[in-house]
């Protein structure tokens, strides 16, 4: 069985081009893809479904690899984009700006990060891959990485702040825009500047990128000596829950 996600354009056969490829024409048409059939990607890629289990065991693994395969071409422009760039600030809102482009081209990137988070069985076998993933492949934990450590390295990171604990703020906040774009593309409401209910475009996606930026910064330049008093070595012990009376 063929395993096609980390090798280069020139390495995929036109076959598995192809189903690469009708997997991201459904991405863009906004269909779920927990929900695709092999048949549904076969019948677009126009090759027979018996071909598929050639390359790929599964629609499962169909999906994932074409996915993985696109966002690793994504996130090895992104990191060589970002390493010309001398600022934490510069790289954070760059980020933002990228998946914009990405998200206006397809939105491969929005369905990626719905995918490697939930436990669905797409879901679960791109987990799978992310873990096992060639050390070349370029996803966006690694992008985050990068900025991350230059980030600590120029100070606009708290030095009392665990890196991992960074890593995952910034990645709350790509999933925040996220879910912001997917509610702004479906035309659902949100909460306005007014506290009532409004478009999500009410607050454009500029300044969705400075109220996202700003606040991460903030977050990110805190230091631990705001509190003191709370000891940071102490194991975690989750409490009981109370018995549910009937």
């Amino acid at each position: 069985m063929e395993h096609t996600e980390n090798k280069g354009k020139e390495g995929l056969s036109p076959k598995v081009k192809a189903l690469y490829g009708a997997v991201l024409d459904l991405i863009g048409e906004d269909v779920d893809m927990r929900n695709v059939k092999v048949s549904d990607i076969t019948c677009r890629a126009g090759i027979g479904k018996g071909t598929a289990y050639e390359y790929f065991n599964n629609k499962e693994e169909i999906i994932s690899s074409a996915l993985l395969y696109h966002i690793n071409a994504i996130c090895s422009q992104v990191m060589e984009e970002i390493r010309d760039m001398g600022d934490f600030p510069s790289m954070l809102r760059y980020l933002f700006l990228c998946m914009d482009r990405e998200i206006e081209k397809r939105d491969c990137l929005v369905q990626f990060l719905h995918l490697v988070t939930d436990n669905s069985p797409v879901g679960r076998v791109m987990q799978e891959k992310m873990h096992g993933k060639n050390p070349e492949t370029c996803m966006p934990m690694d992008v985050i990485d990068y900025m991350v450590q230059a980030g600590i390295r120029q100070g606009a990171i708290g030095d009392g702040l665990p890196a991992v604990y960074v890593n995952f703020a910034l990645l709350s906040k790509l999933l925040m825009y996220a879910m912001y774009i997917a509610a702004e593309k479906k035309g659902e409401t949100v909460l306005g500047d007014d506290g009532n209910n409004a478009a999500a475009g009410t607050i454009d996606r500029e300044r969705m990128h400075g109220l996202l930026c700003e606040g991460l910064l903030r977050e990110l330049k805190g230091r631990t000596e705001c509190f003191p008093h709370l000891p940071t070595n102490i194991p975690f012990q989750a409490e009981p829950l109370p018995e549910i009376k009937k």
